[in-house]
């Protein structure tokens, strides 16, 4: 399986990524990096960022969650050599056999044995000496004005506007902890849409807790842990081996299946192309800051046996990137009529889909746990790659949960009802106010003609006469 996967799997990916992007690392894909990898906001990777000399289309940037801008290969960094967005050539796939069946008393994987700070009274957290060289300047205190994230980026991009723009309006989404309580009294209302159970992997100790509390917060917090590290073994088992190949190709390609998942040709939709761009600058904002205040240790760093193909990425797990960007992905595109009638919430009998509703997400009886089906093609595809980096071993189920409840919130607060704005407005809370991302989406709209019906749809019931429950051969 690795065969294909290396020779062909993602073809271009190892073969020839292997080649621009491995064997040359510190060739054309690192030395020029600021080259061919960004100024074309992303090569063949490239996201499906379109030709060159599409307007929008040739300024999407490629940034977190598999893209390749804010890694600082224009602004100082020094020749470092990478096989993907953040990750050391040192750390570029390699093969390991699947084969689950324990052989001469060793055990397939020494998944079973984890690594258990806290009994040792240490805690355990991404310092910065463990980020990627160009992304260690997120461990410094936020800057709204982004300066040092602008040094290789395209300034002409409508993306990096929409997280300037993103990032003025920090107080809404910004991330705030404190060591010595579960929430911080400052964390913004869309931090605060985070489940309780997706922290508790996470050790607090009040200096009032007692010997006991503190062993019972400690207890806690392994108790999760563990739990998603045996929940990860178990994907390793059973799901890696399949879907190793489209995860590799996800991994600093995930722009290319909305594409294919769309059957679009970013060069007839540009300003489609650039929507996904704004999506994915706003979401490496967000998630960059978050890493930094979260600083959560990979999965591998207590359970080496998850023996991930590659990486893990040289930032810290908690949000998931590419949870976070699928799923800002999928909720922008929905406010396309024409994209939200074919990939949208389909209801129990109707023929077309619909654009979801917040109260889908957050309302107190439709509130949704992290992977119920939501009956959205596009949801669908953001739920997967999120799963697939679990199948890899380089997030913890948490981490995608919880980028999840973020990314639908920046999406609420970008396109909240009047009613909401209302409610958000009484609660004291800052609004998102990104001018040029609502732009850009009128433009994608454009890009989009509305269908004509003729006349109202008609489902068949199961039952009904005339619904034979076989399907037509002709056209299949």
């Amino acid at each position: 399986m690795w065969g294909s996967f290396n020779q062909n799997a993602a073809g271009s990916r190892n073969q020839n990524a292997a080649g621009s992007r491995n064997q040359n690392a510190s060739g054309s894909h690192n030395q020029n990096a600021g080259g061919s990898h960004n100024q074309n906001a992303g090569g063949s990777a490239g996201n499906g960022a379109g030709p060159a000399g599409a307007d929008p289309a040739s300024m999407v940037v490629r940034m977190g969650a598999g893209h390749a801008s804010g890694a600082g290969f224009a602004g100082g960094y020094g020749d470092v050599a990478r096989s993907d967005y953040a990750t050391p050539a040192a750390l570029a796939p390699i093969p390991w056999t699947l084969d689950f069946s324990a052989g001469n008393g060793w055990p397939a994987f020494p998944a079973g044995h984890r690594f258990k700070p806290d009994a040792l009274g240490l805690k355990l957290e991404w310092r910065t000496a463990d980020w990627d060289p160009g992304l260690r300047f997120w461990t410094l205190p936020f800057d709204p004005l982004l300066t040092e994230w602008l040094q290789d980026v395209d300034l002409s991009s409508p993306a990096v506007m929409a997280a300037r723009e993103f990032a003025r309006c920090h107080a809404a989404w910004r991330a705030h902890v404190e060591p010595d309580r579960d929430h911080s009294p400052h964390a913004s209302w869309i931090q605060q849409l985070i489940e309780p159970e997706d922290l508790q992997w996470r050790v607090w100790l009040s200096p009032t807790d007692s010997a006991a509390d503190r062993a019972a917060r400690r207890d806690l917090a392994w108790g999760r842990t563990h739990s998603e590290l045996q929940g990860l073994e178990d994907l390793m088992q059973d799901d890696r081996d399949r879907y190793l190949a489209e995860a590799a190709v996800q991994s600093d390609g995930l722009t290319d299946y909305f594409v294919h998942f769309l059957g679009i040709d970013p060069a007839s939709k540009p300003w489609t192309m650039a929507l996904l761009a704004c999506g994915s600058a706003i979401g490496n904002v967000l998630a960059m800051q978050y890493k930094a205040t979260y600083q959560r240790v990979r999965p591998s760093t207590l359970c080496p046996g998850l023996v991930p193909p590659w990486g893990p990425p040289q930032h810290p797990a908690f949000p998931s990137g590419h949870s976070l960007v699928a799923h800002l992905y999928a909720l922008l595109l929905l406010q396309i009529e024409p994209v939200a009638l074919r990939f949208g919430v389909f209801d129990d009998g109707q023929a077309a889909g619909r654009k979801p509703t917040s109260a889908e997400f957050f309302g107190p009886a439709g509130k949704l746990g992290y992977g119920d089906n939501m009956r959205s093609p596009l949801l669908w595809l953001a739920w997967r790659a999120a799963k697939n980096r679990e199948r890899i071993g380089v997030h913890y189920p948490s981490d995608s949960a919880a980028s999840r409840r973020l990314a639908a919130g920046v999406w609420q607060a970008l396109f909240a009802s009047e009613a909401e704005l209302a409610r958000i407005k009484q609660a004291g809370q800052p609004g998102l106010d990104v001018p040029t991302l609502h732009s850009v989406l009128a433009k994608a709209r454009a890009e989009w003609p509305s269908p004509v019906l003729n006349e109202p749809a008609v489902v068949a019931q199961p039952g009904a006469a005339g619904a034979t429950g076989k399907r037509n051969r002709r056209g299949m």
